[in-house]
């Protein structure tokens, strides 16, 4: 996957979420103006496929997608009444706030298992009125390298260097106020002069940013270095904050800076602009993830196989508290047991959803977080794109009952536009698929969704662009 952030950085157009300041992305999260809920949809229109980059020899393609729904609404039907909104703003229903590595991202999980099903989840049920942010110990280049190896949504927003960097939008634009806040009594040069005074290690220059110096250490030694250092720097005037995580990384930040300090920085400014979210959940495994779960009125999950520090940290605060919950399953599986577990919303993925043959069960009405109008076309995408991947893989059953899931949501004049301009029905388009059943079952293919947005062109007529990621197995 060595081609995957090359790809982003040339392919993608920025969806609305990844706006560059709070503002714009309060309005992405707008949902579509209807007074009826969805009951029926089905394809109308066109659906377009961009075949501009595909790495086959890499197991890694891309494209990028276009379908055009009719929704159908029936009369009884009204809409959930917590679709809130402030002025022209949608409130977000949820905001995830998640580390990346040994939390979102399983260094262990070679097939991404764990994080592809999150994909899928979060594609189909949160993309459309939700923020998904990263808040990682990593720099930006550092972050920039984990994209190009593992199958990573692209977020709303990222919180880098331990929270001493707060950026926006695909440009990772830089939150100003928070570089001057940061500022404020702080001295690099203090910093590193006394790091090197006690011949610490220091890190790759990667992980030197302006805010944060960073040293490796030996856990025997780590209390006595951290009660040294802390003395030297406050005799020379600095007020910092020293982060000992991961059983040997220490970093040194300004005393305001810290994931926990970002993320209320971050939360106090939505709620400025009246777009807090409802619910806000932070995920985390080691101890530079602790104040993320100190942030009040935040909804926590410590996942599974957790660093020590954290573990000890929910023993002493957390273990009583209804909001914080300790996974079993590990990395993302363990976000998605999170959601479950307190109720913030759907956790069952389509695929996890889809039978044996392919059938989708309804989500009941009453289930919390349930979708609005504005998500009922991105689901079908992300519902529709999983149908066809366990298809090709083999995984339902090669029978009309099966493959009636990818044709029954087809309206009649529907066509589809191929990359090199040739339109052809799109019923027919796609039963031509069937007989590729099983095509890849020896060298299965996994696709996630990207980047998907909706616009309504007309009254209940939508929109919905993705870009989707396929990858096959070595």
């Amino acid at each position: 996957m060595a081609s995957l952030q090359a790809c982003i950085a040339v392919a993608r157009a920025p969806p609305l979420s990844h706006s560059p300041c709070l503002a714009l992305l309060a309005r992405a999260l707008r949902p579509i103006r209807c007074t009826l809920r969805p009951q029926v949809r089905f394809l109308s229109g066109d659906m377009a496929m961009d075949w501009s980059f595909n790495w086959t020899a890499q197991g890694v393609s891309f494209r990028r997608g276009e379908m055009r729904f009719r929704v159908s609404l029936k009369e009884e039907a009204s809409v959930d009444a917590k679709d809130q909104r402030v002025g022209a703003k949608a409130i977000p229903k949820l905001m995830l706030v998640s580390d990346l590595d040994n939390t979102m991202v399983d260094h262990l999980d070679k097939s991404h298992t764990g994080l592809l099903r999150f994909n899928n989840l979060w594609a189909a049920e949160y993309a459309h009125n939700s923020l998904l942010v990263f808040s990682t110990g990593r720099s930006l280049e550092k972050y920039t390298q984990l994209r190009t190896q593992f199958p990573l949504l692209t977020p709303a927003l990222c919180i880098f260097s331990v929270g001493t960097e707060i950026c926006y939008g695909a440009n990772m634009e830089p939150d100003q106020d928070w570089v001057n806040y940061l500022n404020e009594g702080w001295n690099q040069a203090v910093v590193l002069e006394e790091v090197k005074r006690l011949n610490l290690r220091l890190q790759d220059d990667s992980e030197i940013r302006p805010h944060k110096v960073s040293c490796q250490i030996d856990k025997k030694d780590a209390t006595e270095i951290i009660d040294t250092l802390s003395k030297r720097l406050k005799d020379r005037g600095l007020n910092v904050k020293l982060i000992f995580s991961h059983g040997i990384d220490l970093d040194v930040l300004p005393k305001g800076a810290g994931k926990g300090e970002a993320l209320a920085f971050l939360l106090q400014k939505m709620r400025r602009e009246g777009s807090a979210p409802q619910e806000t959940l932070v995920c985390g495994d080691s101890g530079n993830d602790i104040e993320l779960f100190e942030v009040e009125g935040v909804n926590g999950v410590i996942v599974g196989g957790a660093m020590e520090e954290l573990r000890q940290w929910y023993d002493i605060n957390g273990k009583h508290s209804s909001r914080l919950h300790l996974a079993k399953e590990r990395c993302a599986s363990g976000i998605v047991e999170a959601i479950g577990e307190l109720s913030l919303g759907p956790h069952l993925s389509p695929f996890d959803r889809m039978n044996s043959n392919g059938i989708q069960p309804a989500v009941k009405a009453s289930e919390k977080g349930q979708l609005t109008p504005s998500g009922v076309a991105q689901r079908e995408v992300v519902e529709f794109n999983t149908f066809f991947t366990k298809w090709m893989n083999g995984e339902v059953p090669n029978n009309p009952e099966s493959f009636q899931r990818l044709t029954s949501v087809i309206a009649s004049g529907s066509t589809m536009v191929y990359p090199w301009g040739v339109e052809q029905s799109l019923l027919q388009s796609v039963t031509s698929a069937q007989s590729k059943h099983g095509l890849t079952k020896d060298k299965k293919i996994r696709v996630w969704i990207d980047c998907i947005q909706e616009q309504e062109l007309a009254n209940g007529v939508l929109m919905v662009t993705w870009h989707s990621w396929q990858m096959s197995e070595v």
